[in-house]
């Protein structure tokens, strides 16, 4: 039997609610970056890994945030990323996630809209 988990969020009422939210389309583009780190990728992967490992059943789980693209929509910028859990040899995709922030300084990497998608495949 195949499972499917699909979850769309508004990711400030990530952590407090389950208000779900329908999937925007943002415009692709290549994600900012400085002095070669891609910005709010740290961000994303604290905030995140906390959430997925509440979906484990086993301690020590590990996972790797790859950049896809970067993401702009209306006023919000973002970042594409693929999840993958990495840990015990493990190269499994687990999930995917658009992760928007307001572009305004004191909101930079602060979750203003997430989509994340964890469909077995």
């Amino acid at each position: 039997m195949r499972v499917t988990h699909k979850i769309s969020l508004v990711a400030l009422m990530l952590f407090s609610s389950s208000t779900f939210a329908a999937p925007i389309d943002g415009v692709v583009s290549e994600p900012f970056k400085v002095d070669n780190e891609v910005i709010c990728l740290k961000e994303i992967q604290q905030q995140m890994t906390p959430y997925l490992k509440s979906f484990e059943e086993e301690k020590g789980v590990k996972y790797k945030f790859i950049v896809k693209s970067g993401l702009s929509y209306q006023e919000m910028a973002g970042l594409r990323l693929e999840v993958k859990r990495i840990d015990g040899g493990l190269n499994d995709h687990i999930a995917d996630m658009d992760y928007y922030w307001v572009q305004e300084r004191g909101s930079m990497c602060q979750p203003a809209y997430l989509i994340l998608d964890r469909t077995e495949k």
